[in-house]
């Protein structure tokens, strides 16, 4: 978060979640909600926008999310959305020039497992999401399919074998 455009207008603390409501003039009457896992990142990620700053209202959305896992995937889930909104084809072609070990992280970039609030939802949900966009029946293309499939199977293989290695 560029604290220097943002005017910190409240902060909450509950458990290891942290949360600023902050306005700056490019976001006019509306505020931002920012929101920070302690425990898993560094930094804020925006997590959304009031029309304007109500601490009721917010405080009252902030206790519903850390206390509600359903919302916290319903918002995770809009979230991978729009990320989709803003991935074109040429994305995966792209993905399709690197070496394997590059294609890990673009991976992780494609399913937005870089960002902690999008990370806990299902893969299999990702990769359903991307194929309604990018399948050859839907306007795609058979490169982006192979390549999301591709990806979904190296994430969900890396995922079993770290947790395999945990069991252990």
């Amino acid at each position: 978060m560029p604290t220097e455009y943002y005017e910190t207008l409240t902060e909450i603390v509950i458990d290891n979640y942290a949360f600023k409501a902050t306005w700056s003039a490019a976001s006019g009457e509306c505020c931002i909600l920012w929101i920070q896992d302690t425990d898993y990142m560094e930094d804020y990620e925006a997590l959304g926008r009031f029309s304007r700053f109500d601490k009721r209202k917010i405080l009252e959305f902030v206790i519903r999310y850390v206390t509600n896992p359903q919302l916290r995937e319903d918002i995770s889930k809009k979230r991978f959305e729009r990320h989709m909104e803003s991935i074109s084809h040429t994305v995966f072609h792209r993905i399709s020039e690197l070496s394997h070990e590059e294609r890990e992280r673009a991976f992780r970039e494609l399913f937005n497992l870089d960002c902690m609030l999008d990370a806990a939802v299902d893969l299999n949900w990702k990769r359903r999401v991307m194929a309604k966009k990018f399948h050859p029946d839907r306007g795609g293309d058979t490169i982006s399919m192979a390549l999301i499939n591709e990806g979904y199977e190296l994430l969900t293989d890396r995922d079993s074998s770290r947790d395999k290695g945990e069991r252990n």
